[in-house]
């Protein structure tokens, strides 16, 4: 027997990301205690999950007047950048060529690993603590805002940062490191 309510926020597809969410969150808030090579090895796994899952959703309507609250700090942020920065060391810098517009640009431009994991963990944080305020109508709108950053910045994010991983992951030099 089904006891949750009939509310979008409640959907298993929702429930779905929501929990993919809150294990790279955990993940990446642990990150300075794994092994280089496993972190790559389990961030290949758990990113095209999130992708996917996120992809799958439907945007709800919004219920609230307000956007949102943030809840994710500055040093949260940087707790999470700075570890993926050091677990990487000199492997988290990639270059990759940017869209605009629907075409690539002429240069490409240097990255960070490290920047673009922390920028999906801010919204990612902020959606799981607005579902924890059990709230419905803030979960909802929080699942909302999550969406429309995923379509504008963090979905590319996600993509280009597992493209670089994955080059990592199959590089043998990479997997014979010792950094």
């Amino acid at each position: 027997m089904n006891s949750l309510p009939q509310h979008f926020v409640y959907r298993q597809d929702v429930i779905d990301f929501l929990t993919v969410s809150v294990q790279v969150c955990g993940f990446l808030e642990k990150i300075a205690e794994e092994d280089k090579v496993e972190a790559v090895e389990k961030l290949t796994c758990l990113l095209p999950m999130l992708y996917l899952k996120a992809r799958l959703l439907d945007k709800p309507e919004q219920e609230l007047d307000d956007y949102v609250e943030t809840f994710c700090t500055e040093d949260q942020y940087e707790e999470v950048r700075g570890a993926v920065s050091t677990l990487l060391g000199t492997d988290d810098t990639y270059l990759e060529v940017p869209v605009e517009e629907g075409r690539y640009g002429d240069l490409p431009e240097t990255r960070f690993i490290s920047e673009q994991l922390a920028d999906i963990y801010q919204e990612l944080f902020d959606l799981a603590a607005n579902y924890q305020t059990q709230e419905t109508a803030v979960m909802n709108d929080a699942i909302l805002a999550c969406l429309e950053a995923f379509e504008m910045h963090w979905g590319q994010k996600l993509l280009s940062v597992l493209r670089a991983m994955d080059v990592l992951r199959n590089d043998p030099e990479f997997s014979n490191s010792e950094d």
